[in-house]
């Protein structure tokens, strides 16, 4: 196994096997990935950990799977930003704003109040289109996990 086999092996596959090994259901998981996975790209960078964790607390779902999804889905959360920005602003009918990651940067260092008045209807825009497109996502990533875990929980056999 690769380089990136190996750490999906160890950050995403052992922490689900040891939780079914100590008394997870494949159904809990898959909904505590699911959650983590649709929290873990909200278009807040900053902001998914502790969001995940309110998660889990709140829908009393597992908090190892729920992390691990989140840690795993970082670089798609940075990834999906400005998509989920052009889907609210489509879905508005406000006028793209320019994105640019360099000139983001430069207003948040100078004034963050400064950072808000520019960008603040993106990150509502952003919002909404996270909104839109989540709740199908994290249904059909549930879906699609439940037979997996189910056999990674009849590998195990410690039941």
């Amino acid at each position: 196994m690769g380089r990136g086999g190996d750490w999906l092996r160890r950050r995403v596959r052992d922490p689900l096997v040891a939780e079914l090994k100590q008394g997870a259901t494949p159904e809990g998981l898959s909904s505590s990935v699911a959650v983590g996975a649709a929290v873990g790209i909200l278009p807040f960078l900053g902001t998914t950990t502790v969001r995940c964790l309110l998660a889990g607390r709140l829908l009393r779902l597992n908090h190892v799977a729920i992390q691990a999804a989140n840690v795993v889905l970082s670089p798609v959360q940075v990834a999906l930003v400005v998509p989920f920005v052009r889907i609210g602003e489509a879905v508005t009918g406000a006028e793209p704003l320019p994105l640019d990651p360099a000139t983001i940067v430069t207003e948040f260092g100078a004034t963050p109040l400064g950072f808000l008045a520019k960008f603040g209807w993106a990150g509502v825009h952003g919002l909404l289109g996270w909104m839109l497109v989540i709740p199908a996502a994290a249904w059909l990533l549930r879906r699609l996990l439940l037979p997996s875990l189910r056999r990674l929980d009849k590998l195990t056999g410690d039941r």
